[in-house]
């Protein structure tokens, strides 16, 4: 029960961040559009700063999470 609520917390993490980087990636190259939707919250030089910084946490949690469901598959197949 522990794992599949791992699991499912680590899914919903990873759709954060993968939000978090579609929507910073934009805010570097349609930089004039994501300042005006964020009211300039969200400017081009922040955006680059924090889609720099988002990648490693999104690959750690990528690869948790496709161990963890490579592990439950494998044993729902054993």
């Amino acid at each position: 029960m522990a794992r599949l609520n791992l699991r499912r917390v680590l899914g919903w993490l990873l759709l954060a961040f993968a939000l978090l980087l579609v929507i910073t990636g934009l805010g570097i190259t349609e930089f004039r559009t994501v300042e005006a939707v964020t009211f300039g919250l969200l400017t081009k030089a922040l955006a680059f700063q924090l889609h720099s910084l988002l990648w490693i946490p999104f690959l750690a949690i990528l690869a948790c999470h496709v161990l963890l469901s490579c592990r439950a598959g494998k044993r729902e197949k054993d």
